[in-house]
């Protein structure tokens, strides 16, 4: 445990100096700042894995996802500094999230699911495509433009909604008292917050604002650590 700390106060203060640097400028050195960041966040899902004791498919599904996140920075900052080919770095970082968030819907219901409730299968995923929906059709009350990107942001809001819908709905069923759940329904709802943010940043205007940057990446890589950090008592 105190491993997994301390790797989390360095990502801490490399996080601190990331977003000062991004707010004044951007180059290879921020993206390659950001992907030490985001490797140790990996790093601590293994150290975790290893400290509990525990190495199963639940937890490779997990890292798996965690290292789809880690390919996704690397994508979506790519943009900032490729502008040539923004739109298709955008697509990937869609992408690469998205099926991370497939993996993390998987584990959840291979490791936490009691069989004979189907309901809590069926609602989170009627609750997922109603959110995503809702998130479509506020384009323009949000003042966002999501123009070529409409489509895949909508198959990606179901897959981010899925995570934390699936791991609501399971905690339910399971009377909140796995830990484990718990903490990763926290992290996905953290991770969704992330993500409200950056959908104003990518898609709307006047919200590149340091205050924006600040919001993303705190409840981004809070939620990426508490997921991986959730792998010590799975």
């Amino acid at each position: 445990m105190i491993t997994s700390i301390i790797l989390m106060c360095i990502s801490g203060c490399l996080l601190v100096w990331y977003i000062i640097s991004k707010c004044e400028k951007y180059d290879l050195k921020e993206l390659f700042l950001k992907i030490a960041i985001s490797f140790l966040f990996v790093v601590v899902a293994i150290v975790s894995s290893f400290r509990s004791g525990k190495f199963t498919i639940f937890n490779v599904l997990v890292i798996t996802g965690l290292l789809l996140g880690l390919l996704g920075d690397v994508f979506l900052d790519l943009k900032y500094v490729d502008k040539e080919r923004e739109l298709g770095y955008t697509y990937a970082g869609f992408i690469v999230f998205g099926i991370g968030h497939i993996l993390f819907i998987t584990a959840l219901c291979l490791n936490y699911y009691q069989n004979g409730g189907i309901l809590f299968i069926i609602l989170p995923i009627i609750t997922s495509i109603l959110l995503a929906a809702l998130t479509i059709l506020l384009e323009k009350p949000l003042k966002l433009k999501y123009g070529k990107m409409k489509l895949i942001s909508f198959c990606y809001a179901i897959c981010l909604f899925g995570s934390v819908s699936f791991s609501l709905f399971l905690s339910i069923q399971n009377g909140f008292q796995i830990t484990s759940l718990t903490m990763f329904f926290i992290g996905s709802v953290l991770f969704t917050l992330s993500d409200l943010v950056l959908s104003g940043t990518f898609f709307g205007e006047g919200k590149e604002r340091p205050i924006d940057f600040i919001l993303n990446y705190s409840t981004y890589y809070s939620a990426q650590f508490v997921i991986a950090f959730m792998l010590l008592f799975a």
